[in-house]
């Protein structure tokens, strides 16, 4: 493993545990909403360690002068908790609204107090993500507007509250301290975020590929025998029939009678005798065949590299497997047997000819007598003869 590879991995490990500290459901809320709820608790959580975090320095710093500062604190605090509350009781718009509300009002309140170099300006900065994962898709006309009032908001205290014009004077070097730890901690809120947002990214997209796998198996698959359905049967053939492909054979099934089993015992019944052939089925071919369902009772097999006549053997196996056994139904059982035709193919860019030749000789074993296993060599094409025919002139030519 290369160094970007680890550091790849190492980023991703950090992003992921940063998303899934944001997305733990609360509230009872689900999707997207749950997801916008779970990270509305969790900024308002932080929103209150700030909070208490500020407090616990005005008080140790100067309890007399920054006192008026101090009371709003501790309002900002009780309103902080009654929102926690709320997102808790699955309250997420409104919640979400005073986790944008509470926190503008408090910074304009504090840089208006002590001057932008405080730094406390600073935090609205995150307004611009946290607007796309504390409301839903829904509510973007809220994103809308708390995106114009805390960009507003912090012009406003960018430009209209400087320390000259503060409230309470602090030394330059209190406020530069202030003003870096409020720079770490926005880029750090910033950071947390755009991992958040880059890992539910990747959830969203790994989710659409899961989707796209799920629509694609079951548009292929059978529901009921758990075979393929013909299309993914018909894209192997035709594969298969290409110009210069290797050899292959073809073969239809139908089961015998099999309307009268339905008829007598129901399609419940017959939905059973088809799931445990199609169990059947696959236990006698080889890991390179295919089988599909081709309709109501019958089905298509594709054997790829073998002969004819290894071909007819494979048929008549499954012919015994389905045939000899039983098949359980509830309180009965059902003896069922199956008329099979199987061809080999030719090579001219589709498997229309050989699958022809594979019903017709399907409908010669219902002629016969049903239960058994008919095979028809195809015709050499005249290409083929050509070939074949100055084969044998040479080696008559070699004998004389």
């Amino acid at each position: 493993m290369t160094a970007e590879d680890s550091g790849v991995r190492r980023d991703r490990a950090f992003s992921g545990a940063v998303a899934r500290l944001l997305d733990r459901r609360v509230g009872g809320l689900e999707g997207e909403t749950g997801r916008a709820a779970t990270t509305t608790q969790a900024f308002l959580i932080l929103c209150l360690a700030l909070s208490l975090g500020y407090d616990i320095f005005y008080l140790t710093y100067d309890a007399t002068g920054l006192r008026y500062l101090i009371l709003m604190h501790n309002l900002w605090i009780a309103l902080y908790v009654g929102a926690i509350v709320m997102v808790r009781l699955g309250h997420q718009l409104t919640a979400a609204l005073a986790a944008f509300a509470i926190p503008t009002i408090q910074m304009v309140f504090a840089t208006w107090f002590l001057g932008w170099e405080s730094g406390i300006q600073l935090y609205m900065l995150g307004a611009a993500q946290l607007v796309y994962v504390l409301l839903t898709q829904r509510q973007r006309l809220w994103r809308a507007f708390w995106m114009l009032v805390s960009l507003g908001s912090f012009l406003i205290c960018q430009v209209a509250f400087p320390a000259s014009r503060a409230q309470y004077e602090m030394p330059q070097t209190v406020l530069n301290t202030m003003f870096s730890i409020a720079a770490v901690i926005t880029a750090g809120l910033l950071f947390s975020l755009a991992a958040l947002t880059h890992h539910r990214g990747e959830q969203a997209r790994e989710l659409a590929a899961l989707s796209a796998e799920q629509a694609e198996f079951l548009a292929n698959t059978d529901a009921l025998t758990g075979l393929a359905t013909r299309r993914p049967v018909l894209s192997r053939l035709d594969a298969l029939a290409a110009v210069g492909g290797s050899p292959y054979c073809v073969a239809i099934a139908d089961l015998d009678k099999f309307k009268d089993l339905n008829d007598e015992h129901g399609h419940q019944c017959g939905d059973t005798v088809l799931t445990e052939v199609g169990v059947r089925v696959r236990a006698e071919l080889r890991v390179s065949d295919s089988v599909g369902r081709w309709g109501g009772e019958e089905f298509i097999f594709v054997l790829p590299d073998v002969s004819l006549e290894d071909a007819a053997l494979t048929m008549e196996r499954i012919r015994r497997s389905i045939g000899e056994r039983a098949i359980l139904c509830g309180d009965h059982e059902h003896y069922v047997t199956v008329s099979i035709g199987v061809t080999n193919g030719e090579h001219v860019g589709t498997a229309h000819y050989a699958i022809k030749r594979a019903d017709d000789a399907l409908y010669k074993s219902k002629q016969e007598g049903r239960d058994r296993v008919s095979a028809v060599r195809r015709e050499p094409s005249v290409d083929e003869e050509l070939p074949r025919a100055a084969d044998r002139r040479r080696v008559r030519g070699a004998g004389a």
